[in-house]
């Protein structure tokens, strides 16, 4: 029989503290890394101690097994003592006759589990983990849903804020795709940093990351120039590298699994083609590998209407899903895809009436709106790229500015950002798309009860919260905006600012609950929140 051997994989944070607190670090991050070289004998595995959506991960060998070590069935489940709730997962192999399991805790308390398996040497492991709450406010969990609003998790699994979801991509200054990151791991997190500060400068984090069949050899994006049905674990080594550093810095990572057939980015070429048994084989790994692992999405690819299905989507969503033993969302551009975990993506838009500022994308506001309304069970997302003065998109400053708040007031459809190879370099006022994520993101004005309320105004848009304790308006062009407060339960705070420049508050004082105008000091495109949003329900 295998020996389990326990590793321990536990984000840390960076953050100031006193003398006390960085000896007691010191002293839980020395225990860890002795547990890392001490192997435990028998199938009962110490107690460990983890942080809310920290990642634990153990090792175990199976010495005797006879078929592909990456069809060894092995599955491990935590429950949770306090409330009952589980998660099951799968181990996967990482080579060395070395299988691996993970945990992240989305509960405080104590979790234990069992292993079951076939194997000898990877069933019957039995052990406990004790999750305590994550004192670094910027690590957060998995992305959720509620209606048509894409949800964060905060404290734990069951505390749901709303989120703008908002992806960015810079081929000019940054890799987006696997191989370019390389291999030696130290230069994959140096490059991810670079990549996600350089997202948040521009208001944005949520980086893209493009795979293709690095899934099954890094370096090679074509299914043809590779012979590899096994998934290669340096490959998943360097992507989750990648979602952990930008994890612990706040931020998030969208991936493209594939890209389309005329650059042979697809698993057609694999025995079995699409969802044949390589192509399952590489599904369950990534549930077993990534899924305990928050902080990223994943699209099927691009122009799937030229090389794949519906019905083909579905069926890999669908065995993700179930085999995931961690939800994450799922979307397959320009399909439906079915089931609760899903994003309605967008290819393409309904009118495609160009704006002065824009083409190729919503027509305006009310395309947005009406796009999101089409179905209020799940999120949705516009997975084309609108990136800056993209050939055919002609999206400029003002186009980028101005669809970033359309789509936020819309209700929070999901937008793709950025810059393309021939795009100009770099935003010329990126300070404009930073004061949208100061407004929404870092003040948290963003509301799960918030929906459209344009009555309130008689020009530009409004969102308005069930409790009417919480309001934001939005003026494009304008020298005044009316503020109709008549449903507000009491007198409220206000400050309101100009979008198109550095992010500053001028503050409104305490508004009465009656309808009045507010004069700007000049034309501008303006936003003007209302409410205590530090005490929001």
């Amino acid at each position: 029989m295998g020996i389990p051997v326990e590793t321990n994989v536990v984000q840390i944070p960076i953050r100031r503290e006193s003398m006390n607190g960085l000896l007691q670090k010191a002293y839980v991050i020395s225990i860890a890394l002795l547990m890392c070289f001490i192997p435990v004998f028998g199938k009962q595995l110490k107690s460990r101690e983890a942080l809310m959506w920290e990642v634990v991960e153990w090792q175990a060998e199976a010495p005797d097994h006879s078929s592909n070590p990456f069809d060894v069935a092995a599955t491990v489940t935590f429950t949770h003592e306090g409330s009952g709730s589980n998660h099951t997962t799968q181990m996967f192999y990482d080579g060395l006759n070395k299988w691996c399991f993970r945990f992240v805790g989305t509960q405080t308390g104590q979790w234990q589990f069992v292993s079951r398996s076939k194997a000898p040497g990877l069933d019957g492991l039995t052990g406990l983990i004790h999750v305590t709450e994550n004192p670094n406010s910027l690590i957060k969990g998995f992305i959720r849903t509620v209606g048509n609003k894409f949800t964060v998790q905060v404290r734990e699994a069951s505390d749901l804020r709303a989120y703008v979801f908002n992806v960015y991509m810079s081929r000019i200054k940054h890799p987006a795709y696997l191989d370019e990151f390389g291999s030696d791991l130290t230069e994959v997190e140096k490059k991810t940093r670079t990549y996600f500060m350089d997202a948040k400068a521009n208001g944005f984090e949520i980086i893209f990351i493009h795979v293709n069949n690095n899934w099954f050899k890094l370096g090679i994006r074509e299914h043809q120039q590779h012979k590899s049905q096994n998934p290669d674990p340096k490959a998943f080594a360097v992507l989750e590298k990648i979602i952990t550093t930008a994890h612990k810095l706040g931020g998030r990572v969208h991936i493209w699994a594939w890209g389309d057939e005329s650059r042979k980015w697809t698993p057609i070429g694999l025995p079995g083609g699409i969802n044949g048994k390589v192509d399952r084989r590489l599904q369950r790994y990534i549930a077993a590998r990534l899924g305990p692992i928050p902080g990223w999405t994943m699209g099927y690819g691009f122009d799937l209407h030229e090389w794949t299905n519906t019905e083909q989507l579905n069926s890999w969503a669908a065995h993700l899903h179930e085999n995931f033993g961690w939800q994450h969302l799922l979307c397959a551009r320009g399909h439906v895809l079915k089931g609760p975990h899903n994003i309605n993506s967008y290819d393409g838009f309904g009118r495609n009436v160009p704006l002065k500022t824009t083409s190729h994308g919503p027509a305006d506001y009310k395309e947005i709106l009406d796009d999101l309304n089409s179905d209020k069970n799940r999120p949705h997302f516009y997975e084309e790229r609108h990136s800056y003065k993209r050939s055919g998109f002609n999206l400029d400053m003002d186009g980028t500015r101005r669809l970033l708040w359309w789509e936020t007031m819309a209700g929070g459809m999901g937008g793709f950002f950025g810059l393309y190879p021939k795009s100009p370099h770099p935003y010329p006022d990126p300070e404009q798309l930073l004061t949208h994520y100061i407004f929404w993101h870092e003040n948290t004005r963003f509301l799960l009860d918030m929906q459209p309320a344009n009555k309130l105004t008689d020009a530009g848009y409004v969102l308005c919260s069930a409790s009417k304790l919480h309001y934001v308006f939005y003026n494009e062009d304008a020298l005044s905006v009316q503020l109709d407060l008549t449903s507000a339960v009491r007198k409220l705070p206000a400050v309101a600012v100009d979008t198109k420049k550095v992010y500053r508050e001028i503050d409104l004082g305490i508004l009465e609950s009656r309808t009045q105008k507010w004069k700007a000091p000049y034309r501008s495109d303006w936003a003007i929140a209302i409410g205590n949003f530090d005490s929001r329900n």
